[in-house]
């Protein structure tokens, strides 16, 4: 980029502390409508990806509860 193009974009987010949370809040809409595509489309998948998130999670906490 060229140092001109980096002064004329526009500041992007909200307040200061909250930084680009349009974004945040448009992608998190995206993943959330994905999720419900592919639970329409495909709900053995979901079931069994759940399973396998959950699976993951509680040998990740027996780990660090060792």
């Amino acid at each position: 980029m060229i140092t001109d193009q980096i002064a004329e974009e526009p500041p992007r987010g909200g307040e200061p502390g909250q930084p680009h949370s349009t974004d945040v809040r448009s992608t998190l809409m995206d993943l959330e409508q994905q999720a419900r595509t592919l639970i329409r489309q495909r709900p053995v998948v979901a079931v069994l990806a759940a399973v396998g998130v959950g699976y993951l999670v509680a040998r990740l906490v027996a780990r660090v509860l060792r």
